[in-house]
């Protein structure tokens, strides 16, 4: 029984001791694997950079050759297509040869971008502001209203928010001086929208007050400057017609009752709006120094509109 079980013994620990090497072999074994696939991994990727490497190599080789200058608008086209339907259809003035603005050749090349520092700086053509009632404003700032020097007239007016007093300064000082609801109400964009220079019709807010003139914007500014729409004027060939829109009361009375004042236009009396002039601007005294001091011309002739009355 002994013998037995001192057998049994040993059998079990050579079990014991089989299994542990076995175990340590199973690692071993693991670990050669993990380390042989971080090594494949690794080498993939360098693998991959090298490429990339290569490839960009091989890019930037494309653009090192000295390609000659293009000389004709026909071979500036073969890449820059865009650019002439932009310049065809909003180019203004820069509807010029391609050299005469772009006068230093430039290869490309993708990594230096070499194109970006040879673009013409406006002041080579361009004094330093323009346009019609502007301020001075420095060519650095050109872009901050001429985004895309292919489409000059094209100025997104949401781009330029509030800028237009920087130079427009004439109108937007005409609309704060002259209140009104073109004050109050409304910003430059709500009437110049979409692009710079837009000018709308009146009638786009306003109805017509003449019945039988046609408003449009032309005939609304003889009375309406734009930017001071309250402050009234006119020449006086204006049409009486004009005046009856608002006034309409005075212009049926003038023409029920026929007298001389009816062959007369209103501005001719009426110099400035509302304005009401004495009788002796035209008439001078007709009667006695007396009766010029105790009574007035309405007290028998009635009122300028209605003589008869």
């Amino acid at each position: 029984m002994k013998r037995t079980t001192k057998g049994t013994t040993v059998v079990g620990a050579i079990t014991i001791v089989m299994a542990l090497l076995l175990a340590a072999g199973c690692q071993q074994t693991q670990k050669v694997a993990a380390t042989s696939e971080a090594e494949a991994v690794s080498a993939e990727e360098k693998g991959t950079e090298a490429a990339k490497t290569e490839e960009m190599e091989d890019v930037s080789m494309l653009y090192d050759f000295e390609p000659d200058p293009l000389r004709t608008v026909a071979q500036c086209a073969q890449c820059h297509i865009y650019v002439f339907e932009q310049l065809k259809k909003e180019g203004g003035k820069h509807q010029i040869e391609c050299v005469q603005c772009h006068t230093e050749f430039h290869r490309y090349n993708p990594k230096t971008r070499p194109y970006e520092t040879v673009i013409p700086k406006c002041a080579t053509c361009h004094e330093l502001f323009h346009g019609k009632g502007t301020t001075e404003v420095p060519l650095d700032d050109c872009a901050a209203c001429h985004i895309d020097p292919h489409m000059p007239l094209v100025i997104p007016s949401a781009e330029i928010e509030n800028a237009c007093a920087s130079c427009h300064k004439k109108e937007g000082d005409e609309v704060a001086n002259n209140v009104s609801r073109h004050t109050t109400e409304v910003a430059c964009v709500d009437c110049h929208a979409d692009t710079h220079g837009f000018i709308p019709e009146c009638s786009a807010c306003h109805e017509s007050h003449s019945p039988g003139v046609e408003m449009n914007s032309s005939n609304c500014m003889i009375c309406h400057p734009v930017h001071m729409p309250t402050k009234i004027a006119y020449a006086t060939d204006t049409s009486s017609v004009i005046c009856a829109g608002c006034h309409d009361a005075a212009y049926g009375l003038l023409q029920k009752n026929h007298t001389a004042h009816t062959d007369l236009t209103c501005a001719e009396c009426h110099k400035s709006h509302a304005k009401i002039p004495p009788c002796s601007e035209c008439h001078g005294l007709p009667h006695s120094k007396m009766m010029m001091d105790t009574s007035k011309c309405g007290d028998c002739h009635g009122i300028a509109h209605d003589l008869a009355s």
